[in-house]
């Protein structure tokens, strides 16, 4: 068959205009095989006569529109995406950051990505892809990982920075994945997941409080409850519009994210009457007794002063976790939120021990014993009476101590990591002195910790396998670029 050149050249035009259809769906998240020929055709009686001409040709036997070809489309683009990418990164040190997650299938998989500067100056983040695992050990999990990056030409030894959670098989200082990334390129910090260390502040003490437990399954049973019976939460929407509120649903709490619990607690509280008078009218219908279990639950006093004490306690706590999911968070302002939360939850335990409960949730502990006692038969009363919890009793009993253990939990938490990733607030036009006369004098311990880590050789074992790896500067030029620098510095924000 002869060549025929004008068709070629016509192919090759349409199937560049359907590459750009397919482009532009994939950058929009949609559905790309089932939108892209009705994109292509929309585009072609929008006046494309290439495009039109080619879908109003039904005697071709191409038409470059069916899913098979959609598909190659999608993966040819996302190799050029990846190639372009990768090249940017060439020789270049990175940050790696790496996190396991189980798919809908329970297939184990871990994600990864990177961070890196480009050619603009400004750091990058790079998703590479995902990872298939066959185990959950720091063992596998390190050979997969150095399988995916070499297969893409990454060179460990340029890792400088490693992200991983704060699980013992990712952050083990001894055979944990971080410490065997760290044997491949011994310059490489680790830094842990702050807002996964904050969220096991939590997860810790509801070991040693069982009203922490408590609380948790009920608020979980609860929403439940409503979840999967549109019957049940019609009637609990009728009711909050009886009260002349607005309808809402309960929130999920979840065990594994404690800061889930601030917004599910105050929902809790802010419908306290109205779930009341549902569960009454739903176990009135139908003598239910999940529901009546529930109803139990939700008017014992000690887990309602709980549910205030967490509302109380959460919203410091809460503010930590927004400026740790900040996509520009400055880790060597991170001592300073954190005292900063501490300071807030000291100054919480210093009003309810002088029962200044204004501008707390807590205030609000009274009132809603009262409205269990109303709800409450008198036999179960009088059976309750001789052993009453008050709203002081359950503070100093229970509220103030687990203030106080939270509060070491977060100072054990962020008082971990190695000891030159403070040395980078350094690098901060905020922490200069105010005066050029204290600049001499300013950061010397961080600019020694610098010259100490960056400028000597490191030899590292591990397993019997020992590396050694040069310097990266000479220590008397570091120490002096970083004298220059932090003047500079100064200059520039005069």
């Amino acid at each position: 068959m002869a060549f025929d050149e004008q068709e070629y050249k016509r192919n090759r035009t349409v199937v560049k205009k359907i590459f750009q259809c397919v482009d532009f769906l994939v950058r929009q998240k949609w559905a790309v095989t089932e939108n892209t020929e009705k994109l292509a055709r929309f585009v072609a009686s929008m006046g494309d006569s290439d495009l039109k001409a080619h879908c109003d040709n039904t005697s071709s036997k191409t038409s470059y529109l069916s899913s098979h070809s959609v598909t190659q489309m999608v993966q040819c683009i996302s190799d050029f995406h990846e190639r372009e990418l990768l090249s940017q990164m060439k020789d270049k040190e990175i940050s790696l950051l790496a996190d396991e997650s189980t798919d809908i299938a329970n297939r184990s998989q871990l994600c990864v990505m990177t961070r890196c500067g480009n050619s603009d100056g400004d750091v990058a983040t790079i998703f590479l892809g995902f990872v298939n695992l066959t185990k959950g050990t720091a063992e596998a999990i390190m050979e997969a990982i150095k399988s995916f990056l070499q297969a893409r030409d990454i060179d460990l030894a340029k890792i400088r920075f490693i992200a991983l959670d704060g699980c013992n098989t990712m952050s083990g200082e001894h055979k944990g994945l971080q410490r065997r990334i760290r044997h491949e390129s011994p310059f490489a910090l680790f830094v842990n997941c702050r807002n996964h260390r904050l969220a096991l502040c939590l997860v810790h003490l509801i070991k040693r409080y069982p009203v922490l437990q408590e609380i948790d399954s009920t608020l979980l049973a609860l929403w439940k409850l409503f979840e999967f019976s549109p019957q049940k939460l019609a009637v609990f929407k009728h009711i909050q519009s009886v009260y002349g509120k607005e309808p809402l649903t309960i929130l999920r709490a979840a065990t594994t994210r404690w800061l889930s619990h601030l917004h599910a607690s105050s929902r809790f509280i802010s419908r306290y009457n109205c779930i009341l008078d549902t569960l009454d009218a739903l176990y009135e219908d139908k003598k239910d007794p999940e529901v009546y279990g529930i109803r139990a639950s939700i008017t014992k006093k000690s887990l309602l002063a709980g549910i205030l004490l967490l509302c109380d306690i959460l919203k410091p706590v809460h503010m930590l976790s927004l400026y740790l999911q900040h996509e520009d968070i400055n880790f060597t302002m991170l001592p300073i939120h954190v005292k900063e939360t501490i300071d807030l939850l000291h100054l919480l335990v210093e009003n309810y021990q002088r029962n200044q409960l204004q501008d707390t949730e807590y205030q609000k502990c009274g009132d809603l014993f009262s409205e269990v006692d109303d709800r409450t038969n008198l036999a179960r009363r009088m059976r309750a009476g001789a052993h009453e919890l008050t709203p002081e009793s359950f503070l100093e009993q229970t509220g103030i101590p687990l203030i106080y253990d939270l509060i070491q939990e977060i100072e054990d938490a962020f008082c971990t990591g190695s000891s030159v990733l403070p040395s980078f607030g350094i690098l901060d036009p905020h922490n200069l002195p105010d005066t050029v006369q204290e600049l001499s004098d300013y950061n010397q311990e961080s600019i020694n910790r610098f010259v100490e880590s960056y400028g000597t050789a490191k030899d590292d074992t591990f397993q019997g396998q020992r590396v050694q790896v040069r310097a990266q500067f000479e220590p008397v030029a570091l120490r002096a670029e970083l004298e220059n620098f932090k003047r500079h510095l100064s200059m520039l924000s005069l």
